[in-house]
């Protein structure tokens, strides 16, 4: 207790030497802003909120500034900032005039100036006017400056905040103010003006904003300017923006519409671009054409004479108008035997003819329609394959549209091409039936020459090698392109018959060798193997060799006609993807898959020796808040640090082991065949060891800190298989954990029955949902100088059938590890709004509401719109709602946080602290968040009669409160002592078993009523 007591004290009286202490740490950042220029920066219970203040947090880290939040008017403030007297202050319009005074960051948004006037004021009024009315104006703002010497405007009324122009405006003070439209449209919407006041001109100028800066510390700048970079690269900006004036905002109604401009263009260029290469193809067709057109004059006027082409002409219905010549070969049917007939009926087989109907819509409604082929039936019965052009023509000369369509009768090449799919089939089951063609090729006829040299087209450009050795003339050749990766032109048979054999691997040349002697030997026809071939860079690539192998009549050798085929980038795909079926990328450590088939191995082994091992599970603790803090980088510098240091432990033990990476940040160890479980215990304590050292990480330039927790399993004792080990580990695991963390426990058999019994709490939570069957009950807060019952605080209650009530104790650390508690406080916040509004109408007018938060179910995602859609349910005024959240929770992602608490405290909602004293936080964290109290833990109000050290603590804890403007709350108040101390050091409000224990709503109602608990 003593050693508490001096920590708690050292961390007060550092925290009210802040300002030395950060002169030594961080250095200290003055930012101030207009006391009331919301939504950039307001005064709610004297401290600064707003835009402005969030983003400024958000900029300057905590680890390395301190930032310095103050507020006064306007003039004030921008006076300070040209004096040095701040450091920063903003967003504030960007002006050649300031430009003087002050430096700026990059512009951050855009600022819209408008002119506003009362819906009733029915006289004209532009900016070449403007002077013959009384226009008002917020003192020394930009709008005074842009009135002054833009506008070149001199008689105007000043005001000294936003709020006062409107009243002006409203009481007819003024006729007109010139006004931020942002600022504007807020309090349109917060003020309930638009029924009154509206825009006369807009937009009348356009300006940039960014932080000022006092020319005195020109560093900011950069600095500043990477920041607001990160922010906006990462999203955290918009959204911070997005929650301030997506309500009201120009800009940011601007920035959607360039982004959907910008998507549309784009979309354009796509549809430009490639029009441009139709366009250019179909120009580079027609050149080809032209040139063609002397030779082929005489055929093409036979061509247009006969017309070897099916020309046709239908309506949209599909009805035969025109039917040429050609038509009338191909199919066998007379013009006049179709002609007013619809095409399917006679040509179409009657299981297409739907789907050619839908061609006849698409055709008519798309205009075009080409390279179509399909099928039709001649008068014998035959099957004719016809490719299509179609185009609709319009013309006021017809009485209706008319489809053109051209056809080309193309059943000799599906013949073809059947014919060749059917050969390519045949081909693709072996790569070597291609090279038996080539061969087939060279013995026929010189009628065959075209098709010869088609295939040999095909294998010079196929991305492989094929290659022909004649034995008998001691000739190879070499076909495609992977040839020219090598040195094939060094390859002379008929100097070295082995001379091919040199571009193989050394080690593979033994191999290669015996392969084909063996084949030889058994006159195999086929041989294939792997192996690698240096390269012209003299680099090896893997190759996948297939040979064909010809004999002659003596069953000699006579002709080898091989494929190479590429095979590197394959095998290294092969050799990766085992490395990452059963190893970590990160650590280079075996992964969870390769640790359990290790595992199952020496557990069948131990059962068979009698030998004893034991798996010790390690988990880092906070390991979250590197990532968070740092980023994944770090955190992963710092999990391969902390791995090579275990390992490099591991390797100077005796005994078998085996490590693994089997999770985010869990690894494992197996220690195999022990002689004693003692050993075990002086491992763990080896890797603590290890933990507590500082660990340096290169990426940040400094050292870290970090603690583990350890569960330990023996097998066979524990478990027979490594299913059962692995669950009793775990469960050990979470006892260490339990235990505050920086421990190891070993497994024993009473955590099953605790596991179980978790199991079945979790179940019957899961059913208490779905049966409503939680209850609130409440413990009333009273105020300590009038003894008024303040509030009342919410309490969650279980009462399970046949069971009765379930300890909070219990089934909260299960509904937290579950996630359960995000659903059950949402109940909780529901209940409580929906009392809160019935008290309310029983003329309980004048009491707030307290409701613990979880910390999980703080940080989910739509939280905030979860409790304004429930206060707007239940109408419930946000400011009597108070949340309760641990001081560890507030600042776990901090940023988060800010952002969160940020927005609802606009909302009127307040913020307390639980428990505080008994967290781990960071004080300067503290002082950032919005929060209005906090809550001391009863364990420091039961030692107040008893220990100097602990009404030290308290007295500490509630001036520290009070010098930050805050008020306290002191719990598990249980007699008039207690109470008469905290009354005599300051304390504001308390609530404890001496005014009453938590009860029903219908009994904390009669406290409720007569406002007063009785002592």
């Amino acid at each position: 207790m003593k050693r508490a007591f001096q920590v708690i004290i050292i961390s007060i009286l550092l925290f009210f030497l802040t300002s030395q202490v950060a002169y030594c740490y961080h250095k200290t950042i003055k930012f101030q802003v207009d006391k009331q220029y919301p939504p950039f920066s307001y005064i709610i219970n004297g401290r600064v909120y707003g835009f402005s203040v969030d983003l400024a947090n958000l900029i300057f880290e905590p680890d390395k500034y301190f930032l310095s939040v103050s507020s006064d008017t306007w003039e004030n403030v921008y006076k300070r900032l040209v004096s040095g007297e701040i450091d920063i202050t903003g967003p504030i319009v960007i002006l050649e005039e300031r430009k003087k005074d002050v430096y700026f960051t990059d512009p951050i948004f855009t600022r819209h100036v408008g002119i506003y006037t009362r819906k009733d004021f029915n006289k004209v009024i532009t900016v070449n006017n403007l002077a013959s009315f009384k226009i008002g104006v917020m003192k020394s703002d930009y709008t005074e400056t842009l009135l002054k010497e833009r506008l070149k405007i001199k008689n105007y009324v000043t005001f000294q905040t936003i709020e006062d122009e409107f009243v002006a405006l409203l009481e007819g003070k003024v006729d007109a103010v010139i006004i931020s439209q942002e600022i504007a449209n807020y309090f349109l919407v917060k003020n309930n003006y638009a029924d009154q006041v509206e825009i006369k001109l807009k937009d009348i100028f356009i300006l940039e904003s960014g932080f000022g800066i006092s020319k005195k510390h020109p560093e900011l700048v950069d600095y500043v300017n990477t920041r607001l970079k990160e922010l906006i690269k990462n999203g955290v900006f918009d959204q911070l923006y997005y929650n301030y004036f997506s309500t009201y905002s120009p800009y940011y109604y601007e920035k959607k519409n360039r982004e959907v401009v910008f998507s549309i263009l784009y979309i354009l260029f796509i549809i430009i671009f490639a029009s441009g290469i139709t366009i250019f193809v179909m120009r580079g067709i027609n050149k080809r054409l032209q040139q063609g057109k002397e030779a082929y004059e005489k055929y093409a006027e036979l061509l247009a004479s006969n017309a070897n082409v099916i020309v046709l002409t239908l309506n949209l219905k599909g009805e035969i108008i025109y039917f040429n010549r050609f038509a009338e070969e191909v199919t066998g049917y007379k013009r006049e035997e179709v002609i007013g007939k619809r095409w399917v009926d006679i040509f179409i087989p009657e299981h297409k003819r739907e789907y050619i109907e839908k061609l006849f819509s698409e055709i008519a409604e798309k205009k075009v329609l080409n390279n179509f082929e399909n099928e039709i039936i001649t008068k014998t019965g035959d099957v004719c394959w016809i490719i299509w052009n179609n185009v609709v023509v319009e013309s006021p000369y017809l009485n209706e549209p008319l489809i053109i369509s051209t056809g080309l009768d193309i059943t000799p090449i599906k013949k073809n091409q059947r014919l060749l799919e059917e050969s390519y089939e045949e081909l693709e089951e072996t790569n070597q039936e291609l090279v038996n063609t080539l061969e087939i090729l060279n013995k026929q006829t010189e009628l065959l020459k075209e098709e010869e040299e088609r295939y040999k087209f095909i294998v010079e450009n196929i991305s492989d090698c094929i290659w022909e050795f004649d034995v008998a003339e001691k000739r190879i050749e070499f076909y495609g392109n992977l040839k020219d990766y090598f040195e094939t032109d060094k390859i002379n048979p008929k100097i070295d018959y082995y001379a091919w054999l040199e571009l193989y691997h050394p080690d593979d040349i033994k191999a290669v060798m015996e392969k084909i002697q063996r084949a030889f030997e058994l006159r195999d026809e086929k041989i294939e193997y792997e192996a690698r071939i240096k390269d012209k860079n003299g680099n090896y690539k893997w190759v996948s060799v297939h040979i064909k192998v010809f004999y002659d009549n003596r069953g000699k050798p006579e002709k080898l006609i091989g494929i190479n085929i590429d095979y590197s980038a394959k095998k290294e795909y092969e050799d990766r993807m085992k490395y990452l079926a059963y190893y970590d990328d990160l650590t280079n450590l075996p992964n969870r898959k390769l640790f359990e088939n290790k595992l199952s191995e020496l557990i069948k082994k131990a059962a068979q020796t009698g030998k004893i091992g034991a798996v010790i599970l390690i988990d880092i603790d906070n390991f979250k808040d590197i990532n968070d803090l740092y980023g994944h980088e770090v955190g992963d510098e710092y999990l391969r640090t902390i791995s090579q240091k275990i390992a490099e432990y591991l390797k100077g033990l005796e005994v078998q082991n085996y490590f693994s990476r089997v999770g985010g940040d869990e690894f494992a160890i197996i220690l195999n065949g022990l002689e004693k479980k003692d050993f075990v215990i002086e491992v763990c304590t080896e890797i603590q060891k290890i933990f507590e050292n500082e660990i340096f990480l290169e990426k940040i330039e400094r050292g870290l800190y970090t603690t583990v927790s350890m569960g330990i399993s023996f097998y066979p004792d524990d478990g027979r298989d490594t299913k059962e080990i692995l669950r009793n580990v775990d469960m050990a695991l979470s006892l260490a954990k339990e235990n505050g963390k920086n421990d190891f426990q070993i497994f024993m058999p009473f955590l099953l029955l605790k596991n179980l019994n978790k199991i079945e709490i979790e179940k019957n939570l899961r059913k208490a949902i779905e049966n409503d069957e939680f209850v609130l009950y409440y413990q009333p807060v009273v105020n300590l100088e009038n003894m008024e019952i303040h509030s009342v605080e919410a309490l969650i209650r279980w009462f399970l059938p046949h069971k009765g009530m379930v300890s909070p104790l219990e089934f909260i650390p299960v509904a937290e590890e579950s996630g359960l508690i995000v659903r059950i406080g949402e109940m909780v916040i529901e209940k409580a709004l929906k009392d809160l509004k019935d008290w309310e109408r029983k003329g309980i007018n004048d009491i707030h509401i307290a409701i613990n938060l979880s910390a999980r179910q703080f940080k989910t995602k739509y939280f905030e719109n979860t409790v304004a859609k429930l206060l707007e349910k239940y109408s419930v005024d946000p400011v009597k709602v108070s949340f309760e959240i641990t001081e560890t929770g507030a600042v776990e992602n901090f940023d988060v946080s800010l952002k969160i608490l940020g927005f609802l405290c606009q909302m009127g909602i307040k913020f307390l602290i639980d428990d505080f004293g008994t967290g781990y936080s960071s004080l300067i964290y503290l002082r950032k968040l919005p929060i209005s109290g906090v809550k001391i833990d009863k364990s420091f109000i039961s030692e107040l009669m008893f220990s100097k050290e602990s009404r030290a603590i308290v007295e500490g804890i509630i001036l520290m409160a009070h010098k930050l403007g805050l008020k306290v709350v002191a719990e598990g108040i249980e007699n008039k002592k207690e109470l008469e101390i905290l009354k005599e050091i300051g304390c504001d409000f308390g609530q404890g078993y001496l005014f009453s224990k938590p009860v029903p709503k219908e009994e904390v109602e009669k406290f409720l009523l007569q406002k007063k608990v009785l002592i």
